[in-house]
This record gives C-alpha cells, sequence and structure tokens, in this order.
C-alpha cells in the first residue's frame, strides 16, 4: 500500500486549489450554510508498515520544504523581471517566459495591435482569475471551520485532531496506540498546519506580486491582468518543484 495524502472539502465549487505539499483535493459537494460549515479535513493514509509509513511522512515533508522554499524565491523573481534584469531567452524558466509574454500580448493588446492577442490575453486572464477567486473562496471556508487531521495506519485510524485559526486543538487516540503511531500522527498534523499556512501564505505573495507586475505595463489593462498573471507565476515555480521532484525518482 502507497501512502495517500488527501484534503477532503465539502464546496460548492466542483474544484479547489491543490495546497502546497503531497495533498491530493478531494471535493464532495455541500448543503451547508454559512454557520454550519463542515471541517476540512487532512487525512494522511500510511501504509501499515511502520517504517514505510515513516519513509512517506519524510518524502512529504520534503516535498513541502522544496515548494517552500519555492516561494521564499517568488519576489525576487518577479523583481528581477520588472526590474530588467531578464528577457526573453532559451534558458529563461518558464515562469519568466509565460509572464513577460502576458506583459507583451498587454501591451500589444491595449495598442490595439491585434484581437488575437486580445483574445488570447483575455482568455489567460479569465483561466487564471477563476483559479486565484477559487482560492480566496477557498481560504475564507476554511477560516469559518476548523481543520480536522486524521492519521490512518494500515486500514485503521487511530488519531483524529481538531484545530482552529487561532490554535485551539481537540485530539482523539485509540486507546491503544503505539509510540510510534504517536509520532506519525504528531507528524502528520504538523504536515497539515504547514501546508494549510503556505496556502495562506500564496495569497499574500499573488497581492505583492500583483503589485509589482502592475508597474510593467502603461496601460490600464495592467489592472486587470497584474492580480492573475502573479497568480500564474507562482503556480508555474510550484510547478518546477513538482516536476524535479518527478525527473529525480
Amino acid at each position: 500500500m502507497n501512502a495517500v495524502f488527501v484534503v477532503i472539502e465539502s464546496s460548492s465549487s466542483p474544484t479547489v486549489v491543490t495546497p502546497p505539499g503531497p495533498w491530493q483535493p478531494l471535493v464532495i459537494g455541500s448543503a451547508f450554510s454559512t454557520g454550519d460549515q463542515p471541517d476540512v479535513v487532512w487525512q494522511a493514509r500510511l501504509p501499515d508498515d511502520a517504517l514505510a509509513a515513516q519513509d512517506a511522512i519524510r518524502s512529504a515533508m520534503s516535498q513541502l520544504d522544496a515548494q517552500e522554499q519555492a516561494l521564499a524565491t517568488v519576489e525576487h523573481r518577479l523583481r528581477q523581471v520588472v526590474d530588467g534584469a531578464v528577457s526573453f531567452g532559451t534558458t529563461l524558466p518558464a515562469a519568466e517566459q509565460h509572464l513577460l509574454g502576458w506583459v507583451s500580448m498587454a501591451e500589444q493588446s491595449a495598442g490595439g495591435a491585434s484581437f488575437g492577442l486580445r483574445d488570447e490575453a483575455q482568455e489567460r486572464w479569465q483561466a487564471a482569475q477563476e483559479q486565484f477567486i477559487t482560492l480566496n473562496t477557498q481560504v475564507c471556508e476554511a477560516l469559518k471551520s476548523y481543520a480536522t487531521v486524521e492519521t490512518v495506519h494500515g486500514s485503521r485510524l487511530i488519531a483524529r485532531t481538531r484545530v482552529n485559526w487561532f490554535g485551539d486543538v481537540q485530539s482523539w487516540l485509540v486507546t491503544d496506540i503505539t509510540p510510534v503511531q504517536a509520532t506519525l500522527h504528531h507528524q502528520t498534523l504538523t504536515l497539515a498546519l504547514r501546508s494549510r499556512a503556505a496556502l495562506l501564505r500564496i495569497i499574500g505573495l499573488v497581492g505583492r506580486g500583483a503589485a509589482l507586475i502592475a508597474t510593467m505595463i502603461a496601460s490600464p489593462i495592467s489592472a486587470l491582468m497584474a492580480l492573475p498573471a502573479s497568480w500564474q507565476f507562482v503556480q508555474e515555480v510550484l510547478a518546477e518543484v513538482r516536476q524535479s521532484m518527478v525527473s529525480s525518482t
């Protein structure tokens, strides 16, 4: 059995943004009112073998570490683009190339250079905008509810902890839990809370990035395109990390 890390959310949206780390989103339909928002469940399904379970947690932590480090470079990389320190080239990372492409399309569209360019820019802007709105909705819903972190060892649920944004904690453990299993749940809890914090951090990064990108285009369209362009940049930086980890395995 391979380890599976899943985030179970009740949402009116059919899709959610994947949090940093090893998590796979699972959306279930919501019939709850705003005041009855159910918990977001972060569940680690670990193999029965203790060593394999520990390896899975370590691998998940390494994945999150790499993505957190990548997020820490976002503003610096954006500033290099804004300051003109990078330009189109075959060695330029995809995130920077695509951002420069967005800026070029925005300028040409604003100048009426091509209806095709304006249409393409509009399609990209709309797709990225929808994703960012989804993220904001996702975080707002999470703020209204507890995060429930569950550890399944083998086929058995061994521990569950509920945590709100103020740090209040309620835990449930099986009566015969072993020290190894307790450690596994503690690590799962740490992983989930770090991933949740990184998801919130992305919103701040996107906002600051949009302010930088808006300075690159001397036209009203910059205000419309900057936010989704920043969102897309952050997502492509994280995609670099995922691709690097896949290539190294």
